[in-house]
């Protein structure tokens, strides 16, 4: 699609606009985009960045305002960044930030992700154990879901692979 001021050029920059039920498209190249006053106006309502974005999921904006946020977890003590300045950037400072601004993080965390922990690739070589934990783990949890539902069949069933799983941990250490 060319460009609709100088004809000329490919447009690159596209921009739809409704107003009232009337739609404007307007499809400018580069150089004609920066130069149109008409494009910086349409373009100036989707002026966000990463910043904004989280600042919007995790209420930097209200909290900020409000004074929430003013106490010990307002800075972290190893880095010296500020929550703010994650709401900013988008980035924590440390290793440290997870725990120091650990009650603002979950909730949104979890939204997105659907979880809090990391549950990605384990190394082969240095990851049976950690593995080993995770599967232990989500037997338990089985087990504590049967027993609530009165599965007991399940739940001896589960607490039978619990022991194997827990013999094979003593077994190699």
């Amino acid at each position: 699609m060319k460009c609709q001021k100088c004809q000329i050029r490919e447009a690159t920059n596209h921009i739809t606009e409704v107003i009232n039920g009337q739609k404007m498209e307007l499809h400018l190249c580069s150089e004609c985009a920066a130069k149109s006053e008409e494009f910086q106006s349409m373009k100036s309502g989707f002026d966000f960045g990463i910043g904004d974005f989280l600042g919007g999921i995790f209420g930097g904006k209200q909290k900020s305002l409000s004074g929430d946020n003013i106490g010990k977890n307002n800075v972290c003590p190893v880095c010296g960044m500020p929550f703010e300045s994650f709401l900013r950037k988008g980035r924590l400072g440390c290793g440290e930030c997870y725990s120091v601004f650990r009650n603002r993080l979950e909730r949104p965390l979890r939204q997105i992700h659907g979880t809090c922990e990391h549950v990605g690739k384990v190394p082969k070589r240095m990851g049976d154990a950690l593995l080993r934990g995770r599967q232990l783990s989500k037997l338990e949890a089985e087990l504590n879901a049967a027993i609530l539902k009165q599965e007991f069949e399940r739940a001896a069933e589960l607490r039978d692979q619990i022991r194997e799983l827990k013999a094979k941990e003593k077994g190699e250490a």
